[in-house]
């Protein structure tokens, strides 16, 4: 009796159990065939839920959603447009695509679908006005081409002397690529999007160069070499700064973004350099030993900047990117810098007075009567300030129809210079304007081996007139 009740329950047991599997595998399947019509959780269609939805519901919801839609177009500046959808045409199109993606879900994974979500887009459920589009884009405010800015490029600063040159960064603009903003609205609107960012998509026109190129800072680089040279022009106690303020006008760039130094730029500089500070053949005020000013002009002494060589060596100093003091290259120099290029050691020729001063580092060696060219026959000695060429002993002075020698000579001016005059009797007074000589100064001996004896090539000979001056002496 005991064994056959066992038996009994154990078989309801299983019957119980059985009965449980199919009630939930009927459950399972009523779901299955629920979900064959409806579409699985989490389902999300265009952005629109359509958890446990037919395709009906599914199409009445977007019908409503596309009769409400509007898509924000957010632009540079802060600024935000709408278009809406009832102005371009939207409309939904419904044309098996819901059925299709209806029939591809399992709906045999139903219970799984409750714990992810699942986007689907389909691309042919809405449809619009391509014209309206076209004509409603064009009316928005930011596409109002008098408004629109277009965008700079990186460019190079002007020269300043703090930073000398930078990169000035591009600004991007606010004008829009037409054709790009439509194709990014078509995709926005057949997905109903409801915002789209210009900057995001592209759709504004980008500079072509930006602070990033590397050609654009090679070209800084490169013109910031030539813009640090520094010379400092050195005239005695005198200076002139040749810095990147003037060099950045000598900078070029090519066709190739090649950087360079005009040649013609430099050598202008070198001319006015030259101009500025050469002394040589220019008009001096000169104060004589008779207590007057005078105007000298004429002759070749003083200081001339050898301009040719001066360019050349200027050219390869900026090229290099130099900083140095130096001196110029000079054709002729003078004893002392500045406009007193004679300083200290001269001769002082007063042709008025007959009379010269040998002046030695500021201490008087000679001063005597002379005779000067003969003014009646056209052989006046020019005036002017002069170099000594050099000096020499016993020479032979020839000349038409004559042939002179003399123990000390000292020329100046071409065929012009000091020498003794053994022949004449007397100097000074006014011999010079009918028995003059042939444009030299005739001195005494005496005074003539004094000169000799104590002047070198190079030095200053200054020769003027004062009127009045007629034998006059000097207030030394």
């Amino acid at each position: 009796m005991k064994e056959t009740k066992k038996t009994g329950v154990g078989w309801l047991g299983v019957w119980i159990t059985s009965g449980i599997i199919l009630m939930l595998l009927m459950i399972y399947l009523g779901f299955a065939l629920y979900y064959s019509t409806h579409f699985l959780p989490g389902t999300v269609i265009n952005g629109v839920t359509a958890s446990g939805d037919t395709v009906k519901d599914v199409e009445w919801k977007i019908t409503k959603e596309i009769e409400k839609y509007e898509i924000k177009i957010k632009a540079r500046q802060s600024k935000t447009e709408v278009l809406a959808g009832i102005d371009i045409g939207v409309m939904p199109i419904f044309d098996g695509s819901l059925e299709r993606e209806l029939q591809a879900q399992n709906c045999l994974a139903w219970p799984a679908a409750y714990f992810h979500e699942s986007e689907i887009e389909v691309e042919t459920m809405v449809d619009y006005s391509e014209a309206k589009l076209k004509r409603q884009v064009g009316q928005l405010e930011i596409m109002d081409k008098d408004k629109m800015q277009k965008p700079k490029d990186a460019r190079i600063s002007d020269y300043s002397k703090e930073d000398m040159y930078t990169i000035i960064p591009e600004e991007q603009g606010t004008k829009i690529r037409k054709k790009k903003l439509l194709k990014v609205l078509r995709r926005a609107i057949v997905k109903l999007e409801d915002k789209i960012s210009l900057d995001k998509e592209g759709c504004y026109v980008k500079p072509k160069v930006t602070s990033k190129s590397k050609e654009l800072k090679k070209l800084v680089k490169d013109m910031n070499h030539y813009a640090r040279t520094e010379i400092t022009y050195l005239f005695g106690e005198d200076q002139e700064i040749l810095d990147g303020e003037e060099i950045s006008r000598w900078i070029t760039v090519d066709d190739q973004q090649q950087v360079g130094v005009s040649g013609e730029q430099i050598a202008a500089y070198v001319n006015r350099l030259a101009d500025n500070w050469d002394t040589a053949g220019k008009t001096r005020k000169f104060k004589t030993s008779y207590g007057k000013k005078v105007e000298i002009d004429g002759g070749d002494y003083g200081w001339k900047i050898d301009r040719a060589k001066e360019t050349e060596v200027l050219t390869g100093l900026v090229q290099e990117g130099k900083v140095v003091a130096r001196e110029p290259e000079y054709e002729k120099t003078a004893n002392s810098p500045g406009k007193k290029d004679y300083g200290d050691t001269y001769v002082e020729v007063n042709l008025t007075a007959q009379h010269l001063i040998y002046y030695k580092d500021g201490k008087m060696v000679v001063e005597s009567d002379f005779v000067s060219g003969n003014e009646a026959r056209g052989w006046s000695t020019p005036t002017g300030a002069f170099a000594l060429y050099y000096k020499e002993r016993n020479r032979t002075l020839r000349g038409q129809g004559y042939a002179s020698p003399v123990s000390f000579w000292m020329p100046f001016n071409g065929g012009v210079g000091f020498h003794d005059a053994k022949w004449r009797g007397s100097f000074g007074g006014d011999y010079y304007k009918w028995r003059g000589s042939h444009g030299c100064i005739n001195l005494p001996y005496s005074a003539a081996k004094t000169l000799y004896d104590n002047i070198d090539g190079g030095c200053a000979v200054l020769v003027y007139t004062l009127p009045g001056s007629e034998g006059k002496k000097p207030k030394i």
